[in-house]
């Protein structure tokens, strides 16, 4: 009992010393995705929609059944019935090796990439492609792309968790983290789901974000 208060109290103190890089990042991330909008819709946009939907239909053209399958599986990968069976099980295995500060950074890191992308979503309002009939279609809004957000901020944490504290080599889980994230952005786009600025800026939103939460990371000890 007395090592379960211990470990709570040393997470309660590794938030507070990681709040200010948390809401640093979700600023850098929000000014990043304003930036997009702002140069995407009021000085691009009737250069850039076109050029959207071609790549979109281009992607269509490759389409087949096998390749569709493969797609969906890799998109499955963002989603949160597997990030979050996976949070919790190297979030455990961190804790038990007592390394609280990281295990709360990585649960921050996908909670704080899902908020990102929540606020952007229903402040923008920008309509997913609708070029071809899709069931997989969602039906929320199209801007940013959760997907690549999660992806890339995830996926790159677990990387950096990996070779710190598991020893497993940088190559190898860095490699592994930007299959995994390039995979994911390029399925949003296949599937017809998102236009490639959504992915874009997931992607460099994500980054920020991940970027914050290494740096808080480190500046915490945890790293």
């Amino acid at each position: 009992m007395t090592e379960v208060s211990t470990r709570l109290y040393w997470l309660f103190q590794s938030l507070i010393a990681f709040m200010p890089y948390l809401l640093a990042g979700l600023l850098a991330g929000a000014i990043v995705l304003w930036a997009g909008v702002f140069l995407a819709r009021f000085l691009m946009w009737h250069w850039l929609l076109p050029f959207e939907e071609s790549c979109l239909l281009t992607f269509k053209s490759w389409a087949n059944p096998t390749l569709d399958r493969y797609m969906s599986m890799v998109t499955y990968l963002a989603q949160g019935e597997i990030t979050i069976p996976l949070l919790i099980f190297i979030g455990g295995i961190l804790l038990y090796r007592n390394e609280t500060s990281a295990a709360l950074v990585l649960a921050i890191g996908l909670c704080g990439s899902w908020l990102l992308n929540g606020i952007f979503k229903s402040f923008f309002q920008r309509k997913r492609p609708d070029l071809w009939a899709s069931p997989d279609r969602p039906m929320d809004y199209s801007y940013p792309s959760g997907h690549s957000m999660s992806a890339i901020s995830f996926y790159g944490l677990l990387a950096a968790d990996f070779t710190n504290y598991l020893n497993v080599s940088l190559v190898i889980t860095a490699a592994l983290a930007s299959v995994i994230t390039l995979g994911v952005g390029f399925s949003r786009l296949y599937l017809g789901v998102h236009w490639p600025t959504d992915v874009l800026s997931g992607w460099i939103a994500g980054g920020i974000w991940l970027g914050a939460c290494l740096y808080g990371l480190a500046q915490i000890g945890g790293i």
